[in-house]
């Protein structure tokens, strides 16, 4: 649990191994937004004062430094008791985090993912969040990321080779059409 009032901070994870480029993106958040201490082992809200909803902020970085907005500051509106929500982010899901409630759900970034298509997925990708306003703590409870590839090279050898096999085909066939 990373808890930050009034500031920024950023946690990561590191991965290697990447043979292709990136082809899609999905992150998930566990959050909790508070006017109230956090408790530390379990992320939940130790009173029921406001949340300050809209000095939340999020941004994922790519190991390459590309950053994509998740959640701008002013994107959420409100100052309702504070709450832990579960979000998860893909350029597949209809609509963006806003309005006066944290919602758990499945939210469109407020940039697309898809800048990070082509990418090296290889090295630390980061979690960038920040509160905007201190005496009302932020949480990060937890959070996870997948970044797929694109298929590797086998399948493009696999098409050169059959595409060399056709062409070795075709002759043979124009030969024998030849010699008959």
């Amino acid at each position: 649990m990373l808890i930050v009032d009034g500031g920024s901070s950023s946690t990561g994870f590191t991965f290697s191994g990447f043979i292709a480029p990136v082809s899609d993106v999905t992150t998930t958040i566990n959050l909790t937004k508070c006017n109230t201490p956090i408790n530390s082992a379990t992320g939940a809200c130790l009173g029921p004062n406001f949340s300050f909803n809209d000095e939340i902020q999020l941004q994922l970085q790519s190991p390459t430094g590309t950053i994509v907005s998740l959640v701008p500051f002013g994107a959420l509106g409100g100052q309702k008791p504070g709450d832990t929500v579960t979000w998860t982010f893909t350029d597949a899901a209809s609509s963006v985090v806003s309005g006066n409630l944290l919602i758990s759900g499945t939210y469109l970034p407020s940039s697309p993912l898809s800048v990070f298509i082509g990418e090296n997925g290889s090295g630390t990708w980061n979690l960038l969040f920040a509160d905007g306003f201190g005496f009302d703590p932020l949480s990060i409870n937890s959070w996870s990321l997948t970044v797929n590839q694109v298929p590797g090279p086998l399948p493009l050898l696999g098409a050169a080779s059959a595409f060399g096999i056709s062409r070795r085909l075709r002759r043979r066939i124009a030969s024998s059409r030849a010699h008959a």
